[in-house]
């Protein structure tokens, strides 16, 4: 599903990370965008260089002086784009690995969608979203807050710009092959980070680029393929979509665990309609998630968010009594290691999945 017809590859060097373009073939994701595009500029960067490498600036103009950049980036216009980013994580001032990847990406006032070959999303920007299943006309509203940010992590720029606690500075412009961008940096305190965005003076003042610098990570990201013709059903569930299926656990208000013969003091067990048990000791050696299956007396380790909230966060963040999951639990995965439990009455004994190094025993009542 790569989508765009020309997209950024990164070329990698021993001094820096150049991104440049190459093509790719397309796909019917793509048709789905409108069919006006723009090719964005493409910014040669050494992203993968110590942050302190400058760009070339240009001064400001007069007029380009006068402008707000907290207001350019609070007024971006609607658009659909193919998003290009590579991040780095970085320790000690040095890079460690990075990850480059591809999405589409739509914004329609608050609305917003992303579109990877591996998910769509929809939803409102900072509260919302629901992950679209095309192939089974299906979506998936428990998942969590996204759309804070595309999948690399760099804000939204109208979201940012709305932060009281975020400041703004127009640096001077870059030339970028034929395109006069403003660069604009926005500084954050806490944590210390600073994102610098790239406003094409030739495209409505839109963000072509950004690049996030911090601590730990640092990312390029690049929008090309831009059009400012936004359907409204690209960032709305489609009306022929159902609600994934979920089933609804609750929890054993009665339980009690122990961990090596002592009373834990942070822990939940919640029951599915069909008598299984999600489990989960924050105070062992290792707070591991664990799935009893009553038919075959074993316990497995679960995926800490197979239970979720109605908000989409993991239960165990919470000290809510209700929880709901997908039913692909309910087929145990012929590949997962699972240990035998003791039952007796209303108890399951069974070793921790850390038993080689804390040799401990948990048992669970209610």
């Amino acid at each position: 599903m790569c989508r765009s017809v020309r997209h950024f590859c990164l070329v990698l060097s021993s001094a820096s990370i150049i991104i440049a373009n190459c093509p790719v073939i397309s796909s019917s994701a793509q048709k789905q965008s409108p069919p006006k595009t723009i090719q964005g500029p493409t910014i040669q960067t050494t992203i993968g260089a110590p942050p302190e490498v400058p760009d070339i600036l240009n001064p400001l103009t007069d007029e380009e002086r006068h402008l707000d950049p907290r207001q350019l980036l609070l007024n971006q216009s609607d658009f659909a784009a193919d998003v290009s980013f590579f991040a780095a994580d970085y320790v000690g001032g040095k890079a460690i690995g990075g990850l480059k990847f591809d999405e589409h990406v739509v914004v329609k006032g608050q609305r917003f969608r992303e579109e990877s070959p591996f998910w769509i999303f929809v939803g409102e920007i900072d509260k919302s979203s629901v992950r679209l299943y095309p192939a089974a006309k299906l979506f998936d509203d428990m998942i969590g807050t996204r759309g804070q940010a595309p999948a690399s992590g760099v804000p939204y720029p109208k979201l940012l710009a709305a932060d009281p606690e975020v400041s703004f500075t127009a640096l001077g412009t870059v030339q970028i092959a034929d395109h006069k961008c403003i660069k604009i940096e926005a500084a954050r305190k806490d944590p210390p980070t600073k994102i610098n965005y790239y406003v094409d003076e030739d495209l409505r003042n839109f963000v072509v680029a950004s690049q996030l610098i911090g601590a730990a990570k640092h990312v390029m990201q690049n929008f090309h393929n831009i059009s400012f013709d936004v359907d409204d059903k690209l960032v709305e569930v489609p009306s022929d979509f159902s609600p994934i299926q979920r089933d609804r656990w609750t929890k054993v208000e009665t339980a009690k665990v122990t961990y090596k013969g002592k009373a834990s003091n942070s822990f939940g067990v919640f029951r599915s309609p069909n008598g299984e048990l999600f489990i989960w000791i924050q105070d062992a050696y290792h707070p591991w998630d664990y799935l009893y299956r009553p038919e075959k007396s074993t316990v497995e380790v679960a995926f800490q968010g197979l239970l979720v909230n109605r908000a989409g966060e993991f239960i165990w963040k919470t000290a809510e009594t209700e929880a709901f999951s997908l039913l692909t639990y309910r087929i145990a995965d012929s590949r997962a290691h699972a240990e035998k439990a003791t039952v007796k009455g209303n108890s399951i004994s069974f070793q921790s999945f850390s038993y080689a190094r804390d040799n401990a025993t948990i048992k669970v009542t209610w």
